[in-house]
């Protein structure tokens, strides 16, 4: 009994120190209201803004009991993690943000450009790396002229969220497949939906059934 008055008055308590603080807000809102001004709350700043990749372990293992990667490629996958750009996952310079070159990347790696380059090649030719290419340039040009952007798969290493994933490099996976074709049948998939302004990771059966869907259509 003793101790259910105690919490009753403490609870009373907090109710009437309630009632003071909301009291004296309202008036300091009317004294500012007077004096043509308003009172806004200050934005709270994130508490960690530390930036992170997000390795996609299902992925990651399935790759290794399959062995469609080297160690020497691996390796270099991961270091390529500081250089991703958060919700596009594209090759950049982390301090200005531009899209890098093979020679840019390797300077950043302490890497020779030969090896990074051939690292580059394999990786593309495997559907881990992407890039865009301007086709119109190879037509007239018969090389690249400007610089292409490099994009690292987002089923393996993704920065950022892995439900807003970028539309166009996506799109541009599914378009190619080239895991798929390899018969590299990964737990996790990239997908895009029609209309979606944002690609997602799935697990294979929801992958499987939007496939199955969009092939109906």
């Amino acid at each position: 009994m003793k101790l259910k008055q105690t919490i009753q008055k403490a609870e009373l308590e907090a109710k009437r120190r309630l009632e003071i603080d909301l009291s004296t807000v309202n008036m300091e809102e009317a004294k500012a209201n007077e004096q043509g001004f308003m009172i806004v709350r200050k934005k709270q700043k994130p508490s960690n803004q530390t930036r992170f990749s997000q390795t996609i372990d299902m992925n990651i293992s399935y790759l290794c009991q399959a062995q469609y990667l080297t160690s020497a490629e691996f390796s270099f996958i991961f270091t390529l993690a500081p250089m991703l750009k958060i919700g596009v996952n594209a090759i950049v310079d982390p301090q200005t943000g531009q899209y890098c070159s093979v020679s840019e990347i390797a300077t950043f790696l302490k890497r020779s450009r030969q090896k990074t380059s051939e690292m580059i090649s394999a990786l593309i030719e495997k559907g881990i790396i992407y890039e865009f290419a301007n086709t119109h340039e190879l037509k007239i040009h018969g090389r690249h002229v400007t610089r292409r952007p490099f994009f690292l798969n987002p089923e393996i290493l993704c920065c950022g969220d892995k439900n807003k994933l970028e539309s166009g490099i996506t799109q541009l996976m599914i378009h190619f497949n080239i895991l798929e074709r390899a018969g590299i049948k990964l737990p996790i998939k990239a997908v895009v939906e029609p209309h979606n302004k944002y690609g997602k990771l799935v697990r294979r059966k929801t992958y499987l059934e939007l496939q199955k869907k969009w092939n109906k259509k």
